[in-house]
């Protein structure tokens, strides 16, 4: 089985639109995402530009419902309100809203962990450029 890796998002949300093209082509079967969802240089306070990215992927995790999320440094500094580099004190309560919403859409909470493990009798994992 091909899986898709979204690597770091960083409020680009065409990543997500990339990422369903790709699923929906057949070129790979599932999706892992490695989140970092937020943070962006100069970013910090385009509060418009979180809930776009997010919504993006909320918008994905309904499309996919069987995609993994792992959690990054950047999502975790947001639930944690530890700082890190790109953090925004302005979006706190954005992202957490957001990543709530993410969380309830999924299936099962397990699919949005620290670390996955898919394991298979035979796989081939793939990363394709996003753009």
């Amino acid at each position: 089985m091909k899986i898709l890796v979204i690597p770091d998002v960083h409020l680009k949300p065409w990543m997500f639109d990339r990422a369903s093209e790709i699923l929906n082509s057949g070129a790979a079967k599932k999706a892992v995402c490695l989140m970092d969802i937020p943070d962006d240089w100069g970013q910090e306070y385009n509060l418009g530009l979180y809930e776009e990215t997010f919504d993006a992927a909320i918008r994905f995790q309904k499309e996919f419902p069987k995609t993994l999320w792992c959690y990054g440094n950047h999502d975790l500094s947001y639930e944690w309100l530890q700082y890190e580099s790109g953090f925004s004190s302005v979006a706190i309560p954005v992202v957490q809203k957001k990543l709530s919403e993410l969380r309830r859409e999924l299936p099962d909470r397990s699919q949005m962990a620290y670390i996955h493990r898919i394991t298979m009798p035979m796989m081939w994992t793939m990363m394709i450029p996003m753009q």
